[in-house]
């Protein structure tokens, strides 16, 4: 199976990546991201039950599962599976908009 990331997760992905690379200066730790990232997505297409609901999130279609001290929020319902946003574990997730594009 396949998956795409909406805009504002390429996005998050993106600002995560840097800031891991220039403000922690750490180049080699923004590459393992990157790459449990990458490997999360891919199993969440082959199985998309592996996530789970989150009470704060007011989306019933979103799912969550955690990857390296993220958030990779997707909807498996969709076809392809589409990560909608990846952002960091101790931000409020009542606060963020899952469905930004």
């Amino acid at each position: 199976m396949k998956y795409r990331l909406t805009e504002a997760a390429r996005q998050d992905v993106r600002d995560i990546l840097d800031h891991i690379r220039l403000s922690q200066k750490s180049p080699q730790n923004a590459r393992l991201v990157a790459a449990r990232l990458k490997e999360q997505f891919h199993r969440l297409a082959e199985m998309p039950q592996l996530g789970h609901p989150r009470p704060e999130i007011e989306d019933a279609a979103a799912r969550v599962v955690h990857v390296s001290g993220l958030l990779v929020i997707y909807d498996a319902g969709l076809r392809p599976l589409t990560i909608l946003r990846v952002i960091h574990g101790a931000r409020d997730l009542g606060r963020v908009d899952v469905r930004r594009q």
